[in-house]
């Protein structure tokens, strides 16, 4: 029974990632260690993000997706592409009560990290 739990999540985890990775072009971030995330305030804010998850040290695909769901929240949505080693970051910028700049969603993500 174990097994076929780890066997959905990772069949679940797959075609979430494969589904966000195919819908559009995703903008640069970096993150540390902490889960610290940084957009590139370069461009416009996006709703998808991509970051090197080297210094994230998963020892598995099972752990990267507990780890990224420990640092979801209402406005912010952590994905592990444990296969490239990459974090996706969906950023929910239809939940905020107007629209934000890429400077303030900096801002926010430092307000939180943990």
């Amino acid at each position: 029974m174990n097994s076929l739990k780890k066997i959905f999540l990772l069949v679940t985890l797959s075609v979430a990632t494969f589904s966000f990775s195919q819908s559009t072009d995703a903008g640069t971030a970096t993150i540390d260690g902490n889960y610290c995330l940084v957009l590139d305030n370069d461009s416009e804010i996006q709703e998808q993000y991509s970051a090197d998850a080297t210094g994230l040290n998963w020892t598995s695909a099972a752990h990267a997706v507990k780890k990224c769901g420990f640092h979801t929240n209402n406005l912010v949505t952590y994905k592990a592409d444990y296969e490239n080693n990459r974090i996706l970051i969906q950023i929910h910028t239809d939940r905020t009560y107007d629209s934000k700049d890429v400077i303030w969603w900096n801002q926010y993500l430092q307000s939180i990290c943990k």
